[in-house]
C-alpha cells in the first residue's frame, strides 16, 4: 500500500484537468509494468477518472521485440486498457550511440503519438536517477545536467503548437520496492537482455560500480536525489534571471547587442548564450566554444568577420550584434532563366518562385508584376558589381554599395537574386521579400501580367 500511497500524492501534485489523458510509456518491464498495474489500480478504485491509456515502442533491436510486443498487448487487454504500439527505425552511423538514438527515436514517437495536452507518464526511479546524476558527473555537466531527470516538465513540438507533458511518478521510489510489489503482486514482465550488456555507460554503472556504492552508502540514491533536486532548484533560478538578462539585450529572435554583451562578465556572457540558445531550441555547444565568443567573436577587430562554429550553427558579427546563422553552403555566382513555369526552384536553401496571373494593382515587398511578352526574364546570383537604382531613388550604385548602406550582412549576399528583363534590373529578391528597382513595373498594365512571389522550403 506504500507504493500505491507514494503515487497518489506525485499524481495529485500534478493538479490535473478531468480531461487531460494519462499515456503510460510501457515496455514491458518490471518498472513500467508496476506502474501500469498501479494506475490500473487507482482506476479501478475511483481514484483516478482521466483518460488512461498504454504506449509500446518497438525498437526492433531484440531478437524477442515481436514476443515484448505481444506480451505488452496482452497485458493492456487483461486490463482493459487502451493499447496501441509503434515501431521506429534507429538511424545507426550518426555518432551517436545506440543508447542515444533509442532514447530520442523512443521519446519523439511518444510526443508524436500522444494525445495534445496529455501526461506521458515515465516509470524510471529513484535508482535510475542516480545513474543519470553519474553519467552527467562523468560528462562534466553543470547544474542543469547534475539535475538529472525532472519530476515534470512540458514539451511543446518543433513547428506545431501541440504541447505534451512529461511527469515521472516513481522517481522518489526504489527499484527494491517496486520489484518487492512486483513480486507480492506476482506480475509477469519481460526483461530485455541487453540490460546485461555492460559495455552501454549506464548499464556498466548499473553492475560493475552501483553495488559497492550501495554496500558502502545504503542511503547514496536517497541522498543524490535530493542533491539533484537542489541543482534543479538552483538552475531554475539561474534561468530565471538568465531571461531577464537576454530580454534586455536581444535584438531580434537570433541576434543580442554586442554593446551589451561586452558589458556583462564572461560566465553571464555563456549563460545568456545558453539560455538563447535554449529557447530557440537549439542545442547549446561545448563549454569550450562558449567560452570563446567574447575573445574570438565579441572583441575581435573592428574590420575582422569572425566565425565560430559549431555542428550545422555559426555565431557571426555584424553592424554591433552577435548573430546566431545557421550553416548553409554557399551559392556559386550563376543565372537561372524563368521560362513561364508555375513553380521555379532556387538554389539551397532558398525556396522557389511561384508565378500566378493576375491583374494586381502594384508590384510590392510581397509579388513582383513582370511582363513576359517584353523579354526574357533571369534571376541572376552574385554579380555584386551589377549597378541597380532602386525605386524611388536617384542614383545607381554597384550592389555590394547597396548591401553595406542596407546593412546586410556578407553571409547573405550571395543568397540574394537579381531579376532582370532583357538584361535591365526589375527587382532584388532578399529574405523572400521584393526590392524594386525604378525599372519595375509598378501598376498593371491593360494586357495581362504575372505575378512573381516568393515561397520558403517551410
Amino acid at each position: 500500500m506504500q507504493l500505491i500511497h507514494t503515487l497518489q500524492q506525485q499524481l495529485s501534485a500534478l493538479a490535473l484537468r478531468p480531461e487531460q489523458g494519462l499515456v503510460l510509456a510501457y515496455s514491458g518491464g518490471v518498472d513500467s509494468h508496476v506502474l501500469l498495474h498501479l494506475m490500473c489500480a487507482l482506476r479501478d478504485a475511483g481514484d483516478i477518472n482521466n483518460p488512461l491509456s498504454a504506449i509500446h515502442i518497438h525498437h526492433g533491436l531484440s531478437q524477442h521485440a515481436d514476443d515484448w510486443l505481444r506480451h505488452c498487448q496482452q497485458v493492456c487487454l487483461d486490463l482493459a486498457l487502451p493499447f496501441s504500439a509503434a515501431k521506429v527505425t534507429l538511424a545507426q552511423g550518426t555518432g551517436e550511440s545506440l543508447e542515444a538514438l533509442a532514447r530520442t527515436a523512443r521519446y519523439t514517437k511518444l510526443y508524436e503519438l500522444a494525445p495534445v495536452n496529455s501526461v506521458i507518464l515515465l516509470a524510471q526511479h529513484q535508482d535510475d536517477q542516480l545513474e543519470t546524476f553519474l553519467l552527467q558527473l562523468k560528462r562534466g555537466a553543470g547544474p542543469k545536467g547534475l539535475a538529472a531527470m525532472a519530476f515534470y516538465s512540458s514539451k511543446t513540438l518543433p513547428g506545431t503548437n501541440k504541447v505534451v507533458h512529461l511527469a515521472r511518478p516513481l522517481l522518489s521510489v526504489s527499484q527494491h520496492q517496486i520489484v518487492a510489489y512486483a513480486t507480492q503482486h506476482k506480475l509477469d514482465w519481460v526483461e530485455d537482455e541487453s540490460n546485461q550488456n555492460t559495455n552501454f555507460e549506464r548499464n556498466f554503472l548499473r553492475h560493475q560500480i552501483l553495488p559497492s556504492l550501495v554496500h558502502k552508502w545504503p542511503e547514496i540514491a536517497k541522498t543524490v536525489s535530493r542533491s539533484a533536486a537542489l541543482c534543479a532548484e538552483q538552475q531554475s533560478l539561474l534561468e530565471e534571471v538568465s531571461k531577464q538578462k537576454l530580454q534586455e539585450i536581444r535584438r531580434s529572435n537570433t541576434t543580442l547587442s554586442l554593446a551589451a554583451l561586452k558589458q556583462v562578465s564572461n560566465g553571464w556572457l555563456v549563460q545568456i548564450v545558453r539560455q538563447w540558445l535554449h529557447e530557440l531550441e537549439i542545442q547549446s555547444p561545448s563549454q569550450a566554444i562558449l567560452q570563446k565568443i567574447k575573445h574570438e567573436v565579441i572583441n575581435a577587430k573592428a574590420d575582422a568577420n569572425p566565425i565560430l562554429q559549431w555542428g550545422n550553427w555559426q555565431f557571426r558579427r555584424f553592424a554591433d550584434e552577435l548573430h546566431l546563422v545557421p550553416l548553409t553552403s554557399d551559392i556559386l555566382p550563376h543565372t537561372l532563366v524563368w521560362q513561364e513555369q508555375n513553380n521555379l526552384s532556387l538554389p539551397s536553401p532558398l525556396g522557389a518562385l511561384v508565378s500566378t496571373r493576375h491583374a494586381y494593382a502594384q508590384s510590392s515587398d510581397c509579388h513582383l508584376l513582370i511582363a513576359p511578352d517584353l523579354g526574357e526574364i533571369k534571376l541572376q546570383f552574385g554579380g555584386y558589381s551589377q549597378r541597380f537604382t532602386p525605386q524611388g531613388s536617384q542614383h545607381s550604385k554597384p550592389l555590394k554599395q547597396w548591401y553595406k548602406e542596407w546593412q546586410i550582412p556578407p553571409w547573405q549576399r550571395d543568397k540574394i537574386a537579381l531579376v532582370k528583363q532583357n538584361d535591365v534590373p526589375l527587382a532584388l529578391l532578399i529574405d523572400g521579400k521584393w526590392r524594386l528597382s525604378h525599372r519595375a513595373l509598378t501598376e498593371s498594365p491593360t494586357h495581362s501580367v504575372i505575378a512573381l512571389h516568393y515561397k520558403s522550403h517551410s
